[in-house]
């Protein structure tokens, strides 16, 4: 009989003590069949770390209310923060197996291994940005297997977990799926096989294998913020005409006239998502004064509040800096038949965030491809996703720059940033030609509209809205 080596333990508190202070998030998945030691081992790995750091998530088979969301979001919703660590029991392997075996949202997914896309882009992402994803696949001899779960149903305290394992994916099933699904991501994240038949080596196997990662974990760390560069890359004497066009004509009479026929028609259309269970995302970009606001405002005016939510995004607080960037935003994903509008988003990251130097280079350059699979992952889930991007022309934005600032009450909405910004036009341009070239894919397009005028701009949003929600309700299109 093997005995647990102390030693192993303590250097596994003490690394683990280190990686929490160079803030490197650490996530550890138990995967393996019903009663192959995964909670014994997860409780010793449990006990040995300080709890102030430390987190435990299950996964269980979704409920009706968990199939609302998007399959990724209970993982997004308890991903660890810089420096934390989260233990996973079962994990989004265990989850893809149960919408498989379940045939869990067939009229989606037609295909369930479409999600192990979804799983191979979530774990890249986070590996990118310096999580550390140490993944076991706990095995253990049949006999051994069958006399725990023996002794589990003959314990009355332990009875409802035997219950638990009976309703539990096959055995035989689990372990194929299994198999092609380590295949596949062994190359992202490498799969560690711990035996469990035999306790204390199992567990000694377990902090060996974790030592390894988290030190070599510390050194990765090391070596990239040596590497890091912070530069925006632009461009001298930048030049576009693709924001040149800013003017689209509307009159006052025409405006008054169409605006409340496209509320009522939007009004009726939101019931028809909800009805549908059809989400829908609207996000909304653009130059400073542009319109966002005022544009949304008449989006929204006619909408059943309980069924829609505006994010106004500010600069990330010192929370959200403690998490991926994208985790403020994919815990705001909204569930079936309800619409989330984002004044400002994910969009940032390569926009702001590039611009002021507050993204390394690797950072935002990695970033397009981070947010094309993000959003591919919102539209497979059947998420109605429009992107606006508001534009005028820069004397426009003087005139309502100046407006804001005489108007007493519209001060508000004026600040030095903004000014400082306008000092920054071109390269706010050149970030945000990429950003549209580099991110407008068929499942989620940039709709460019021209806002000089402020009435065309909203009709235009509106009925950009309708015609996409029409043509995925009936197949219609009308403008």
């Amino acid at each position: 009989m093997t005995k647990i080596d102390e030693t192993l333990e303590l250097k596994v508190a003490e690394l683990v003590r280190q990686t929490h202070e160079a803030k490197i998030p650490v996530m550890v998945i138990f995967e393996g069949v019903a009663a192959a030691g995964k909670s014994r081992l997860s409780n010793e790995l449990l006990l040995a770390l300080d709890a102030k750091y430390t987190h435990f998530y299950a996964t269980k088979t979704p409920s009706e209310k968990d199939l609302r969301m998007p399959f990724l979001f209970p993982y997004w919703k308890n991903l660890p923060k810089h420096g934390d660590l989260t233990l996973y029991f079962r994990s989004w392997y265990a989850n893809l197996i149960d919408y498989k075996h379940h045939n869990l949202k067939p009229e989606i997914f037609k295909d369930h291994h479409v999600l192990l896309s979804e799983i191979k882009g979530f774990e890249k992402m986070l590996l990118d940005d310096g999580y550390r994803i140490i993944k076991f696949n706990v095995v253990v001899d049949e006999k051994k297997r069958q006399e725990h779960i023996q002794q589990t149903k003959e314990n009355p305290l332990t009875r409802w977990k035997a219950q638990e394992f009976e309703k539990a994916i096959p055995a035989d099933i689990y372990l194929d799926e299994m198999d092609v699904l380590m295949k596949e991501t062994k190359d992202i994240a490498p799969w560690h096989t711990i035996n469990y038949t035999e306790r204390g080596q199992a567990v000694n196997d377990m902090y060996e294998t974790i030592i390894k990662e988290l030190e070599q974990a510390l050194k990765d760390k090391k070596k990239k913020e040596d590497k890091k560069e912070v530069d925006g890359k632009f461009t001298d004497h930048f030049e576009t005409d693709l924001f040149e066009d800013t003017e689209d004509e509307m009159s006052k009479d025409d405006y008054k006239e169409l605006l409340p026929e496209l509320q009522q028609r939007m009004r009726e259309l939101q019931y028809a998502l909800y009805e549908r269970k059809i989400p829908m995302i609207l996000v909304y970009e653009g130059m400073d004064a542009a319109g966002k606001g005022g544009n949304i405002k008449r989006v929204r005016e006619s909408l059943d509040p309980t069924g829609y939510e505006v994010n106004a995004i500010s600069a990330p607080t010192e929370t959200e800096l403690s998490y991926h960037y994208l985790w403020r935003f994919a815990t705001q994903i909204p569930r079936t038949g309800h619409i989330e509008i984002f004044d400002r988003s994910w969009y940032g990251r390569v926009l702001v965030e590039r611009v002021e130097g507050f993204a390394s280079t690797e950072e935002w350059q990695r970033a397009y491809e981070e947010i094309n699979n993000f959003e591919k992952s919102l539209t497979l889930e059947g998420a109605i996703v429009i992107k606006f991007f508001l534009v005028l022309d820069k004397e426009e934005q003087l005139t309502r720059f100046e407006e804001r600032q005489n108007t007493p009450e519209k001060q508000w909405k004026i600040t030095d940033e903004d000014w400082r910004n306008r000092e920054k036009w071109d390269i706010y341009l050149e970030a945000s030609e990429d950003m549209i070239k580099k991110t407008s894919k068929e499942n989620a397009p940039w709709v460019i509209v021209p806002a000089n005028n402020k009435k065309a701009a909203r009709i235009k949003a509106l009925r950009t809205i309708i015609e996409r929600c029409e043509e995925r309700l009936w197949g219609v299109k009308r403008y």
